[in-house]
C-alpha cells in the first residue's frame, strides 16, 4: 500500500488547478494525484502532465450536479483506498495544509474512523494583495466551520454536498492540519468565475424541475452565483476579529469547530452552521515553509 494520494473533480478552473497541482504534486508526487476532468480538456491535461487524469463525460448543468459529483468522488475515492492508506479528497480551491509547513508524508494521519476533517479556512484576499500568490504574508485565512470539512478517507464514506459531511459516519477534526479554501485568493479569478458560471445556474435553474433538498443533498450550483458578494462579507468580519499566530489559530479553532459536530436527522454527520463561534483570523509568515 502506498501512503497517501489526492484526488480532485474540475470544470474550467485552470488557475485554481495549477496552484491545486503544484501543491500536492510537491507533496505526494504527480504519480499520486489524480484529476477528475468533467468533460475532455487538453488544457486540463496540460496542467495535470504527469498526473493521473480521467475524462468523465459532460452533459451539460443540472441542479443536481453537485450532489452527483460528490457521489463519484466519493465511489473514486473508495477505490483509491485500495492503493492507498489515506486518500485526500478535495475540490481544486481547497489545500490540507500542516500548520508548521511541514509536508504531509510526515504527518501521521491516525485516526478511527472512516474519514478524518481538518479546521477550515477562507484565504481572503484585498485589493492590495498579490494574486497570484497563496501563501502570501498580505492574505488572511479567516476560519470557517463549513469549510471544517472531511477531507481525508481510508475506506468508504459517502459525502454529501460539497463534501461537507458524510451520509451514516462521523469525523473527527485532526490537530496540527488546516483546510484552506483559496476559492477568494484569487479577486481576478472569483470574478471570472462568477461571471462564467452565473448564466450557467440561471438556465439550470429556469430550465429543471425543482429538486427535494434534504441536509445532506441541496443545490450547491445557485452559490455560485453570489461569490462577490460573499467576498465583500468576509472582508468586514476581517476588520472584527483577533489575528494570532498560525498555529494557536488553528488549535483554537478547531476546538470552536469539534463543538459544532453533529448528526441530522437523516443521519447526515456535519458541522451546524447556527452555532456561533469566535472568528479569529491569521497570516503565514515571511518564512512559511510553502511558497506557492
Amino acid at each position: 500500500m502506498k501512503p497517501l494520494a489526492a484526488v480532485t473533480m474540475v470544470w474550467r478552473d485552470y488557475w485554481y488547478l495549477e496552484k491545486w497541482v503544484a501543491y500536492y504534486t510537491a507533496q505526494l508526487g504527480p504519480e499520486n494525484v489524480y484529476i477528475l476532468s468533467h468533460g475532455a480538456d487538453p488544457e486540463i491535461d496540460r496542467i495535470g502532465q504527469g498526473c493521473n487524469v480521467i475524462a468523465i463525460l459532460r452533459d451539460g448543468l443540472h441542479q443536481s450536479f453537485d450532489y452527483a459529483r460528490w457521489r463519484m468522488l466519493s465511489d473514486f475515492s473508495a477505490m483509491l483506498t485500495q492503493f492507498y492508506n489515506r486518500v485526500i479528497v478535495a475540490d481544486c480551491d481547497e489545500l490540507l495544509v500542516a500548520a508548521d509547513g511541514s509536508a504531509l508524508l510526515d504527518y501521521k494521519f491516525d485516526f478511527q474512523e472512516n474519514a478524518a476533517a481538518a479546521v477550515g479556512f477562507n484565504l481572503v484576499a484585498t485589493l492590495g494583495s498579490n494574486q497570484e500568490l497563496l501563501f502570501s504574508p498580505d492574505k488572511y485565512c479567516l476560519f470557517e466551520v463549513p469549510y471544517s470539512k472531511p477531507c481525508i478517507v481510508k475506506s468508504r464514506v459517502s459525502f454529501g454536498t460539497g463534501g461537507h459531511g458524510v451520509m451514516n459516519d462521523n469525523f473527527d477534526l485532526l490537530p496540527g492540519l488546516f483546510n484552506m479554501h483559496f476559492h477568494y485568493g484569487n479577486l481576478d479569478e472569483l470574478h471570472r468565475r462568477e461571471q462564467e458560471r452565473s448564466p450557467l445556474v440561471d438556465e439550470s435553474m429556469e430550465r429543471d424541475a425543482k429538486i427535494a433538498s434534504s441536509p445532506g443533498q441541496s443545490v450547491g450550483i445557485v452559490s455560485w452565483r453570489w461569490r462577490s458578494r460573499r467576498h465583500r462579507r468576509l472582508t468586514k468580519r476581517l476588520l472584527r476579529c483577533e489575528e494570532l499566530p498560525i498555529a494557536e489559530t488553528v488549535e483554537l479553532c478547531r476546538q470552536d469547530a469539534l463543538k459544532t459536530l453533529m448528526t441530522m436527522e437523516d443521519g447526515y454527520f456535519t458541522h451546524d452552521r447556527k452555532m456561533d463561534v469566535t472568528l479569529r483570523k491569521f497570516r503565514f509568515p515571511e518564512n512559511f515553509q510553502i511558497k506557492l
